[in-house]
Formats: structure tokens, C-alpha cells, sequence
């Protein structure tokens, strides 16, 4: 299984999903209600690796959070096979809006910068 990724890397994996959901970094660009999407962001850099002074690679915990209206809409077989994970929580519905939220927690070697 593979285990570096750079961010272009998994935005391509979670943009090729079979819900056809949106995918954005940080950040939902679109101001539209669309049945599913997904935003992903760093959330912290557990460990670096560092030779000749430079970093060299970078291990991080990445959040990817799948919002959906209907219960039955998963990402789950995309994570499990890309990233080898089961969500953290699953189907949190989302007290200001009509979504649920399921989560994954990814733990990556990445490098450069996100």
C-alpha cells in the first residue's frame, strides 16, 4: 500500500470518486448545495525527516471529511483502498444544515510544500 502522497496526489484520488463529489483543499469553493462533497486539510506534521539540513520528507495526519444529505452516500471504499483507513465518525449530522459528516483520519509521508 502506498504511503507518500503529495497534495496533488490526493486531490486527484478523492476527485475520482464514484459520487462524483467535489473535492477541495481547506475549503468548499462553491457556494452551491450539492448532494455530496468532500474537503481534506493537514492537520498537523507529526514528524520530519530531516539530511544535510533540508527536510527531506515530511510525515503528516491529513482530515478528510465527506459531507452527505443521504446516509447511504460513502466514500468509504475509495479510502479504504487508497489510503487503507475506516472513518473515525461516521454520519454526524450537521446541526445548521441538511448534511452528515463522515471523517477520516490519514496518516501520510508527503513532501514540499501543501
Amino acid at each position: 500500500m502506498k504511503k507518500y502522497f503529495t497534495r496533488a496526489e490526493v486531490q486527484k484520488i478523492l476527485s475520482q470518486n464514484a459520487l462524483h463529489a467535489e473535492a477541495n483543499y481547506l475549503d468548499r469553493e462553491s457556494d452551491d448545495s450539492p448532494d455530496n462533497f468532500i474537503v481534506y486539510f493537514r492537520l498537523s506534521p507529526n514528524a520530519t525527516v530531516y539530511a544535510d539540513d533540508q527536510v527531506h520528507i515530511r510525515k503528516a495526519l491529513l482530515q478528510v471529511s465527506h459531507y452527505h444529505k443521504r446516509k447511504l452516500d460513502n466514500i468509504s471504499q475509495l479510502m479504504v483502498d487508497n489510503f487503507n483507513v475506516e472513518p473515525a465518525a461516521f454520519d454526524i449530522k450537521d446541526i445548521n444544515s441538511d448534511y452528515y459528516a463522515t471523517h477520516y483520519r490519514v496518516e501520510i509521508f508527503t513532501g514540499g510544500e501543501w
